[in-house]
């Protein structure tokens, strides 16, 4: 692309460009993972989050800033894991870097980049360097100086990815934990991919991806049963009617646009309302018997961005028992869980005090809107989410940050076995969300977490290679003893705790892999073992971890 000048159509397509090589490399990203169990996702959370930025662009045609504003909040909704967070978050900055501009230079994009990465740092409290982060940073600041008046878009993404790919392959010198495995930054990896993308689209390189079908909404399309609402039908649920509207200064004062005030006036006129505002842009989801009076006020402070209405009698029958079950009397506090196993998920849900559990899946990747259904779900004043993995934390508080109609805590759980001992705390009868809150927290920080699982790839534990296959033992990530069998592998790591023989309870959550037969076995060597310890089995039933194991 011989010019230093995109427009919105041109600017669309290089971040198609991105997510498709996204998709060609994804393996490569996944498998970057430098903790040996089976669940590498970076590079899957990226590409969901990513996917769902370019499924919220409206018009392909539109301005630059419209649609990099629609991207950025796409991301920011779909966001998983701490990977699919920053890249919301670093997309974000680049959005408010290029407001009002249809058109953005080489000058624009750099500028946007810088903005960029500033804000993904702002978003992250305790910055990790040799991450997504560092490659961000290091490649724009280090590009800066060669960049020159005459650049296009072909020499500029030229400089920068060579700057990214030098920033990447020096994180292993930033984070032992990379060098010790022999890979770098899997999130870092992922953000050079999406600019190879921008160079391959500007340069006219073709992108292969092979397995998967480059579709960005990947979603199947249900065709709609049209006999649903017929000549005889009485409209009973109304319509779903979701739009962007764009504040205007030709209509208001933005700057006094009061979006509570916004919002009481929507919850008088319909139901299942989301509402909120993202710098002058307003999104609304809301159930209405009549959307004329919806759009003519909404239009006394600006014009649709897009526009989505839909007769609720046309939409699929678990669609509307959901919509029914919204309806439900507001609650003063909820709980709100993410979890994996349906022996765990039915353990929260109907043992201790849970209002929802949230399939995560295999790798709990939750994505923030998600969250945020969840939330209207269990229609409460205040809730309490328990992410129970830590790669689910910073999507947990931004999911908490965006939902406007309650006011949510995130009891910041780790892993499954810190949200079970934070449930055990939960009595039901507290007064408030915030006394949740507190016993949860409490709950959670009095536990050890321990894992053991069969090993994906050879792993390195002190010094030594612990080979594929065999049953490794963790704490907090740290690899500490592995056995050809797991039983053999459990009592080593207990015996790396240095307390264990002053220790009084554990708990065992068995997953899938483990026969009944075999988990008492194990709980038959720990009471040999250690007479101290009282031994409780769970039967978890998850499909990654072979044991997730508590310690009191």
């Amino acid at each position: 692309m011989n010019t230093n000048k995109m427009n919105g159509s041109t600017f669309n397509e290089l971040l198609e460009y991105g997510y498709k090589n996204l998709l060609a490399h994804l393996k490569i990203i996944n498998d970057l993972n430098v903790f040996p169990v089976p669940d590498g996702d970076t590079g899957t959370n990226m590409k969901l989050t990513y996917q769902n930025g370019l499924k919220t662009i409206s018009d392909e045609n539109a301005p630059v800033h419209i649609i990099a504003d629609e991207f950025a909040r796409g991301m920011l909704f779909g966001a998983r894991g701490n990977s699919g967070v920053l890249t919301s978050q670093y997309f974000r900055g680049f959005a408010d870097s290029v407001k009002g501009k249809k058109e953005i230079t080489v000058s624009d994009f750099k500028d946007a980049m810088v903005a960029a990465y500033k804000n993904a740092y702002k978003a992250c409290a305790d910055v990790a360097e040799g991450t997504i982060l560092t490659v961000a940073r290091e490649s724009i600041e280090e590009a800066i100086p060669s960049i020159r008046e005459e650049d296009t878009f072909d020499s500029f993404f030229t400089k920068v990815v060579n700057f990214m790919r030098v920033s990447l392959d020096n994180t292993p010198n930033l984070l032992p934990v990379l060098k010790e495995n022999g890979v770098v930054d899997s999130g870092g990896k992922g953000l050079l991919t999406i600019y190879e993308g921008f160079l391959a689209f500007v340069t006219g390189q073709e992108i292969t991806v092979e397995g998967e079908e480059l579709n960005k909404n990947n979603e199947s399309k249900s065709s709609i049963d049209y006999s649903a609402f017929n000549e005889n039908s009485v409209l009973e649920f109304g319509y779903c009617t979701e739009f962007l509207l764009q504040l205007l200064v030709s209509k208001i004062n933005i700057a006094e646009f009061d979006i509570d005030e916004f919002t009481k006036w929507m919850l008088n006129h319909g139901e299942s309302l989301v509402c909120f505002q993202t710098g002058t842009i307003v999104k609304v989801h809301i159930h209405t018997k009549k959307p004329y009076e919806v759009i003519e006020y909404a239009q006394k402070f600006g014009e649709f961005v897009s526009f989505k209405m839909e007769n609720m009698a046309l939409q699929h029958n678990s669609l509307l028992e959901e919509d029914k079950k919204r309806q439900q009397e507001r609650k003063k506090f909820a709980v709100v869980a993410i979890a994996q196993g349906d022996g765990i998920i039915d353990l929260f849900q109907n043992q201790l005090h849970t209002d929802m559990v949230i399939n995560g899946g295999t790798t709990m990747n939750t994505s923030v809107a998600e969250m945020i259904d969840a939330f209207k779900y269990v229609n409460a004043d205040e809730i309490i989410l328990l992410p129970n993995e830590t790669n689910m934390i910073k999507a947990a508080e931004q999911a908490a940050e965006l939902f406007k109609e309650s006011k949510v805590y995130v009891v910041p759980t780790h892993n499954l076995q810190e949200g079970y001992s934070a449930l055990n705390m939960h009595l039901g009868d507290e007064q408030n969300g915030e006394e949740v809150y507190e016993n949860l927290k409490m709950g959670a920080e009095s536990v050890l977490p321990l894992i053991v699982f069969k090993s994906g790839k050879d792993a390195k534990i002190n010094g030594k290679v612990a080979p594929k296959g065999s049953y490794v033992g963790s704490k907090n990530h740290k690899l500490l003893a592995y056995a050809p069998r797991r039983t053999a592998a459990t009592l080593r790591l207990l015996a790396k705790v240095p307390d264990i023989k002053e220790r009084e309870i554990v708990y065992i959550i068995y997953g899938q892999m483990v026969e009944e037969e075999a988990a008492l076995e194990l709980a038959s060597a720990i009471n040999e073992t250690y007479p101290n310890l009282e031994v409780t089995l769970i039967n978890g039933k998850q499909d990654v971890y072979d044991l997730l194991i508590g310690i009191y």
